[in-house]
């Protein structure tokens, strides 16, 4: 395989000064890095960094450790690498998870798709247990290509990757104030669109534009949705139409089908159905009682 298959790794190692001891994965030092340079990606790159380099100055939370930042950039995009004591990137290509279970599994880490100001915030015991986590990648790198290299390498990131969503959990877990506002302004568009009929006309509202009410990412805000309420940003949605249903029946003189209408159903039947499915009771019951 040559340089122009796994361009990222090897023009990084290059770039770094770092040998190249396999084509499709690396793990380089930053500390020698030039003041900033923007890396073009056709791999997964993650950083360790005690910043988020480009994001208005790596501001914190109140309620975020500080003891390193790491940051995550799929295929296709681009990572800012910035010359930092303790700083590392981890670098690896598709094609290396592509015939390994981890390969299927990439879907499941979407913090791949967050921006920057969306960083993962490690304690100190966390950012031990990543660096552990790269020197095993590194270990496993200098031992050389064999046969048992992919899978070996592959475990290996798997842990890296599984670790860090343990530590993304714990940070929406202490970030519950923060996300408790976020979802109050989300849910009081979502019920805004609702009320003004636009459902009817252009469908409910879709995950980009819920994530651009809550001002983030679309892969974080339907994590941050799904950590705090259990449901995805489709479910949330629906859940928000049926309770402005019952509102609507409740405290507005407004027919079934003009209810149905107002919010986007595509038919009156088709609305008491599922909300009998929802709430035991056909509206009128529910309006009734």
């Amino acid at each position: 395989m040559n340089d122009t298959d796994t361009s990222t790794v090897c023009r990084c190692n290059r770039i770094f000064g770092e040998r190249t001891l396999h084509p499709l994965a690396s793990v380089i030092d930053l500390s020698r890095a030039a003041p900033q340079q923007e890396l073009s990606l056709d791999c997964y790159a993650v950083m360790v960094a005690g910043r988020v380099p480009g994001c208005r100055n790596g501001t914190l939370c109140s309620c975020d450790y500080a003891d390193a930042t790491v940051l995550f950039a799929p295929p296709g995009h681009h990572i800012e690498a910035q010359g930092e004591a303790d700083s590392r990137l981890l670098l690896f290509h598709p094609d290396l998870t592509s015939l390994d279970s981890l390969g299927m599994k990439m879907p499941e880490y979407t913090y791949f798709g967050y921006n920057k100001s969306e960083a993962l915030r490690l304690s100190l015991r966390e950012k031990r247990q990543v660096e552990r986590c790269l020197d095993y990648i590194d270990e496993e790198l200098h031992w050389g290509i064999d046969r048992f290299s992919r899978i070996l390498l592959c475990n290996k990131i798997e842990l890296l990757l599984n670790y860090c969503l343990r530590f993304y959990a714990r940070q929406f877990i202490l970030r519950h104030d923060i996300i408790s506002e976020d979802i109050a302004k989300v849910t009081e568009k979502i019920d805004i669109y609702l009320r003004s009929g636009r459902a009817a006309a252009t469908g409910l509202p879709g995950a980009q534009l819920v994530a651009q009410w809550a001002g983030h990412s679309q892969a974080y805000t339907s994590d941050m949705l799904h950590a705090e309420t259990g449901h995805t940003t489709e479910e949330y949605v629906q859940k928000r139409r049926f309770e402005m249903a019952k509102q609507m029946l409740i405290g507005t003189e407004s027919k079934v089908s003009e209810i149905a209408a107002t919010l986007g159903f595509p038919s009156t039947p088709a609305f008491t159905m599922l909300f009998e499915k929802c709430t035991g009771c056909t509206p009128n019951e529910y309006r009734n009682h």
